[in-house]
């Protein structure tokens, strides 16, 4: 069974929940959290996209990958590979201290540079879906 448009929704909609804590996150100086959560809001934003074009399951939890999917259907999402290869490297190591070369642990490694940059990426992603997702209505 193919999803309907509420199903893209509800999946913009926790992206965008996600969204907000990752900056607020980085607000307040956590910033393994904010690009975990970064991350994650990007992934759920693309597959949100995904959703609305017909696309049933997306098992796929790689941000450059589900960006190279999008681009397959809108040329527009080709432009946000790259950030989703950043982002991707936020996945793990940023919550296990084992993916990290001792002694590092997550909440110590990560600066706000890239917290920012996480940020940032993923609110032009989500940018691009929400519109894409929810076009302005015609008068």
């Amino acid at each position: 069974m193919k999803p309907t448009p509420e199903t893209a929704i509800r999946w913009l909609r926790q992206a965008e929940h996600d969204l907000t804590i990752a900056q607020n996150h980085r607000k307040q100086g956590d910033y393994s959290d904010a690009c975990f959560m970064a991350e994650q809001a990007s992934q759920k934003t693309l597959k949100a996209f995904l959703m609305a074009k017909g696309q049933r399951s997306v098992p796929i939890h790689s941000v450059a990958q589900l960006a190279e999917r999008c681009a397959d259907i809108d040329p527009d999402f080709k432009k946000l590979i790259a950030a989703g290869r950043i982002l991707d490297q936020y996945y793990i190591p940023t919550r296990y201290p084992d993916a990290l070369a001792p002694p590092a642990v997550p909440f110590e490694s990560y600066t706000e540079e890239q917290a920012q940059r996480a940020v940032k990426a993923t609110e032009s992603i989500y940018g691009l879906v929400a519109k894409k997702v929810n076009p302005p209505k015609k008068p």
